[in-house]
Parts: C-alpha cells; sequence; structure tokens
C-alpha cells in the first residue's frame, strides 16, 4: 500500500567510502494526505462496452493503451456520463478525414538485408571532420537494433592507428537500399541510443553515431546525430539538414538542433588527470597523463527519437528522448531532452526529394589506442525506422489521427493525449472521465475491431 506525504528535512550526502561517488542521506517526511493507492491493475479492453470494477473508496483516473491495426480516423470512449475522444467527431467528418501519413517503411531493424557498405553506396554519406569509414555493423537479434558488430570480441570500428592521432573518425557507415520511390514531401522517424561506460578511460572515449538522410543518389542531404566530445566533454545531439555534396563543415547546411538537452541535467564532475604506461616496453615505459572531466548529461546514456516532416517548403520536427526501462517517453523537459520546432526554407534551397537512409557509427581513436590500453568505446544503436508519404491537409479539413501500429496513450491522471509519444490535443470531451469505486460501464468507440488496448488505473482509498 503506497501512502501520500511530504518531505520535511533533507541531510547533507555525506561520502560512504572517501574517495567514492557514494553518499549516503537522511530523509524526514511526514504522512499528510490519508490517501493510499493500491497495486495498479491492468486490464485488456474490447470494442464497445466493458465492464470494470474498481476496488478502493474513491474515483481515480484511467490510462488507456490502444494500439491499432489499421490507419485510424477517431477514437474515444463514454465513462461514467463523460466523453473523451480524439480525431473528427461527426460521422460526415469522419467520411471526409484525409490521411495525411501513408506508410511507406515500418523497419523495426532486425535484419541487414536492407543495408550495405559496398563503397560506391556509401560514397554520398557524409559527416562532419575526418573520416575514414571501415568496420562492420551488424544486428542485435535480442532487441532488435543495428550495433558495431563485435569481432574477435571486440566492437569492430576497423583497424585503429598505432603512432599518431590526427582527429580521424573511424567506423562502419551502410546505406538504406528499401525506398523504391524517392518522396518530395515525407515524415521520418528513426532513434539512435547512446551510452558511455563509466571509467577513468571508458569515460574519455568518444563515439559519433549518424543517421543520414539521402537523396535518389545517395547523397546526404540531412542528418540526426548523438556524439561526443574529446576528454569526456558532453554528449550532444544534432538535427540538420543541407544540399547534397555538404559535409557539415561548411555553409551549405541549416541547423534545426544542436544542443546537450536542458541545462538542469548537466552535472560537472571533476576533472581527473591519470597517467598511462605504454605496455609494448618493458625497459622504457612512457607515460603519459590524460584528462577525463567527466561531463554528463540527460544524453550521456540516452535514447532519442527524430520526428522530421516535410511538407512543400515547411519543416516541422521532434527530438524526444525515451525512458531504457519501460520504452515510454519522458515528460519532464527540464531533465530530459524534449525539443521541437518549425522553419521554412523561404529560398527553396532544401528541396530535395527523400530516397533513402544511411546509418553510421564512428570511434575517434585516442591515446589509449596508441598505449594499448584497453577500454570501451561508446555503446551505439539504430532503433526503429518508419517513413511515410506526407500528404498536407488544408485549413481545417478532417484528418486521421493515427497509423496502423502507432500507440495511442489517453492518460486522465496527466490530462495528456500522445500518439507515437507525441503529445496532441482532444478534439471532444466533457472532461477527462473517472472511474468510479465499484461497477464502471466503459465503451470504446473507433474502428477497433483487432486493435490492442489495454487499461491501466490505480485503485484508490480515502
Amino acid at each position: 500500500m503506497t501512502y501520500w506525504g511530504h518531505i520535511t528535512a533533507i541531510s547533507e550526502p555525506a561520502p560512504i567510502n572517501p574517495g567514492m561517488y557514494d553518499m549516503t542521506l537522511t530523509i524526514t517526511f511526514v504522512q499528510s494526505d490519508p490517501r493510499a493507492t493500491l497495486p495498479q491493475v491492468e486490464k485488456p479492453l474490447n470494442s464497445g462496452l466493458n465492464t470494470i470494477t474498481v476496488d478502493g473508496t474513491a474515483r481515480t483516473a484511467p490510462v488507456i493503451q490502444v494500439v491499432p491495426k489499421r490507419p485510424l480516423k477517431y477514437i474515444g470512449f463514454n465513462l461514467n456520463g463523460g466523453q473523451f475522444g480524439l480525431g473528427p467527431e461527426t460521422p460526415d467528418d469522419q467520411a471526409n478525414a484525409v490521411q495525411p501519413d501513408i506508410h511507406v517503411i515500418n523497419d523495426p531493424i532486425a535484419s541487414m538485408a536492407m543495408w550495405t557498405n559496398d563503397a560506391n553506396a556509401i560514397s554520398g554519406i557524409k559527416t562532419d571532420g575526418k573520416y575514414n569509414y571501415q568496420g562492420s555493423a551488424e544486428i542485435n537479434a535480442d532487441t532488435t537494433v543495428m550495433r558495431v558488430a563485435y569481432v574477435n570480441g571486440g566492437k569492430d570500428f576497423g583497424k585503429m592507428p598505432t603512432n599518431q592521432l590526427d582527429g580521424t573518425w573511424l567506423g562502419p557507415t551502410y546505406r538504406y537500399t528499401g525506398m523504391t520511390n524517392a518522396l518530395t514531401n515525407y515524415r521520418v522517424r528513426a532513434g539512435l541510443h547512446h551510452m558511455k561506460y563509466w571509467g577513468t578511460h571508458n569515460f574519455r572515449a568518444m563515439g559519433k553515431a549518424q543517421f543520414s538522410l539521402l537523396d535518389a543518389s545517395g547523397n546526404t542531404i540531412g542528418r540526426f546525430v548523438i556524439g561526443d566530445h574529446m576528454q569526456g566533454g558532453q554528449t550532444y545531439v544534432a538535427l540538420q539538414l543541407c544540399k547534397p555534396g555538404s559535409t557539415f563543415d561548411d555553409d551549405d547546411h541549416q541547423t534545426l538542433y544542436w544542443g546537450y538537452g536542458p541545462s538542469g541535467a548537466f552535472r560537472n564532475y571533476r576533472t581527473h588527470y591519470s597517467d598511462l604506461v605504454n605496455k609494448s616496453s618493458l625497459v622504457h615505459s612512457k607515460y603519459v597523463t590524460v584528462v577525463n572531466r567527466e561531463e554528463v548529461d540527460c544524453l550521456t546514456t540516452s535514447w532519442v527519437f527524430m520526428d522530421l516532416t516535410k511538407a512543400g517548403n515547411v519543416y516541422t520536427w521532434e527530438l524526444h528522448q525515451y525512458s531504457l526501462y519501460d520504452g515510454q517517453p519522458y515528460r519532464n523537459a527540464n531533465k530530459y531532452l524534449i525539443a521541437s520546432g518549425r522553419w521554412v526554407d523561404t529560398n527553396n534551397e532544401y528541396e530535395s526529394a527523400l530516397g533513402g537512409f544511411g546509418q553510421t557509427f564512428l570511434k575517434q581513436p585516442i591515446t589509449e589506442d596508441i598505449d594499448n590500453v584497453q577500454y570501451m568505446a561508446p555503446y551505439m544503436t539504430l532503433t526503429d525506422l518508419q517513413v511515410w508519404q506526407h500528404n498536407q491537409p488544408q485549413p481545417n479539413e478532417p484528418t486521421y489521427i493515427a497509423n496502423a501500429g502507432e500507440e495511442i496513450v489517453m492518460d486522465c491522471e496527466t490530462d495528456t493525449v500522445t500518439v507515437n509519444g507525441r503529445l496532441v490535443s482532444p478534439v471532444w470531451s466533457t472532461d477527462y472521465p473517472q472511474l468510479k469505486p465499484g461497477v464502471n460501464g466503459l465503451t470504446m468507440v473507433g474502428d477497433l475491431a483487432d486493435a490492442q488496448m489495454t487499461l491501466k488505473y490505480l485503485p484508490k482509498l480515502l
């Protein structure tokens, strides 16, 4: 049973072990609210009437998750005299609804069959700085993601330099071959996962995962990046458009986002200096002092989805960080990366049609590579790729609310509605209806005959 209370005092953290980051502290709180919650209940729902018997003695808010099997024009439910819904309300509007996004690709990244690293195929895929494409990628069958391949027990970024560092990024790049037609107007959604490992040498490692948008000839026209800075600096995210042939080191690109997420999520740990020893010589050992800043932000270990739509010369975009524990989008913009925007290409400089994609995993060699000191490079993956042909509705024209397979969450506890993690507004609602103790009649409406639907709620006691 969970009781509600409020904190009255928090002591200063004290180290448990000198020199370590483990701390102990005391939190004092008092029970100030005579409410309590029972364990969460999850129940499957059917289209039409559902009878729900709720324990407890107080009203509670339902959270309904729906994954339709086909494009959905509207959805809603009736509960205890209240109505709540999303999409066109009247039968005429529902009949005339326009589907703005028609699915072209829905790839869970479960196979490398549609990806090639042929040198000619990847020659148009660009990134910033010096780089050399080498090594290989593979599918992690346990989680259906693309990652750097493991060869002989290590990540295959290709051959590392042995005597000199020149700032060159090294690693595999692949081009997606599954698009048959170029799209003038489109919507693309893809996720990148990035994780740095703790430790004196591990945290100095630099990785860069880049998902590239390509034209029909394979030239880069945009990119979504999660990357690291040298010496353990903060991890960043970038979303940029470019003209074919741009290297992102010139002026032929447009930055939609470049940053570290919310400033409140940044923690600057003390800078560590470490000595490296050249183990290749037992007679003349060489010591080198290196810096490990240990700068941590919300992107150090993160899973971020890009959602980009091109409609004529108007680009709308969203970057949304997801939880690695439950797969749900984060809601707290003060702690996690939740950003969106709109940009108009007034001079039509970035009008190239979308013809494909590239995926790049790069590592920049560091002093540890030269001096044969083992460390762990960042873990990077591509997760999920979805593409739609975008049809721009006219103002006030009724539209579909979701495509097949997109998750809709109607949350009456937080008073929010999301479609595939994107916040949307309900069109018709008396309020956010509540479940009452005892027997409830909850009626689901919409084209939901074979949809996957789940009701979640916390029974409450007064």
